[in-house]
């Protein structure tokens, strides 16, 4: 049975948050839909300068037509509280007045560090530390990796030392470059076996065995195949591995894991850390560009898993159309960043 997260307080709720997207937000407002199979989304605050209706937009587009939600928690985070309220109000306003029918709201929180404010109702909270430690330990029993404390900390937590694998790769990747078929094949036969090793015992690869890996991930078959075979119940394990990689990699090897990365990161709901993975991609790949537009579109990860392996094979063809060339242009910024709530279910229940 889906396991579905049960929030029966706003200190509940926000201590949530941070799970949800990986990091403790700043300046943000995030969107929670509560129940059913709606992303939840994070955006900046709109600048000064910025279009407060091309802001709302982006999230609308999110609610009102791809993903429609029956009810939906807003929560900003900032210290300016006029700047906050103005938001959501400005947000809270196109979703109910819309000529399609819009999610219910509330609870409407204003997050000011410890601090909360319910718009609606007016009631006013300190963030219980008992409560969010409890919130931290059901994560925790789940297996999952403690959220950063900005986002800035999950980009630089993908800058480790590539030294130790930097040693082997030219030997690793002279070998790759001299294999025939059948070498290529035993090649991937040893990948995808110590792949799921990793999935077992969860120990990092030594350097050597790391520079291998690195050195056969670049060919597309073995890749796209890779890719296949990952599944949102155990994304949240194989991101491990792949952030693993992308920290000790050497510059000429680091794409394809970051692109790895980007992908069961999107898969176990880590919007924010799938961007960041594909902010490492270098040159473009179609395993790239196809997870840039499944978080562009707000995609639910439930899909991939529903995809038979050669609808998904086609969606990587046609992702290939659009890159695998040194000309081909990167994505332009995202509008927002997309999570689902964790891998067994889309939404947190109240």
């Amino acid at each position: 049975m889906p396991k579905v997260l049960k929030i029966s307080s706003h200190d509940e709720l926000i201590a949530h948050i941070p799970h949800v997207l990986g990091f403790t937000p700043e300046s943000s407002v995030v969107c929670v839909p509560l129940g059913g199979h709606s992303p939840t989304s994070r955006l900046d605050l709109p600048d000064a300068e910025q279009d407060l209706t091309s802001w709302v937009t982006a999230l609308t587009d999110v609610y009102l037509q791809r993903h429609p939600a029956d009810r939906m928690a807003i929560l900003v985070y900032g210290p300016d509280g006029r700047a906050c309220i103005e938001a959501v109000a400005a947000l809270s306003q196109a979703l109910t007045t819309a000529e399609v029918p819009g999610p219910e709201l509330g609870p409407l929180l204003w997050v000011n560090g410890e601090h909360w404010t319910d718009l609606l109702t007016g009631q006013e909270g300190t963030s219980d530390p008992m409560v969010r430690l409890g919130v931290d330990a059901e994560f925790a029993l789940m297996g999952r990796v403690m959220p950063a404390a900005q986002r800035g900390d999950l980009e630089a937590a993908m800058h480790g030392d590539p030294i130790g694998v930097g040693q082997h790769q030219g030997p690793a990747l002279q070998r790759v470059r001299e294999l025939d078929e059948a070498g290529r094949e035993r090649e991937s036969a040893w990948l995808r076996a110590r792949v799921e090793e990793f999935g077992q015992d969860r120990r990092n690869l030594s350097d050597v065995d790391a520079a291998r890996a690195l050195a056969i991930l670049p060919v597309t078959e073995i890749r796209d195949d890779l890719a296949l075979s990952m599944r949102q119940a155990d994304a949240h394990v194989y991101s491990e591995l792949w952030h693993d990689l992308v920290r000790r990699a050497p510059d000429q090897v680091r794409d394809t894991p970051a692109a790895m990365l980007a992908l069961t990161s999107f898969l176990e709901g880590r919007g924010a850390q799938a961007w960041m993975a594909l902010d490492q991609v270098q040159a473009p790949n179609r395993l790239a560009n196809l997870v840039t537009a499944a978080l562009e579109q707000a995609v639910n990860p439930r899909d991939w898993d529903r995809a038979a392996p050669q609808a998904a094979s086609m969606l990587m063809q046609a992702a290939a159309l659009n890159q695998e060339s040194p000309t081909a242009q990167r994505t332009p910024p995202r509008a927002s960043e997309s999570s689902i709530v964790d891998p067994d279910t889309s939404a947190p229940g109240r």
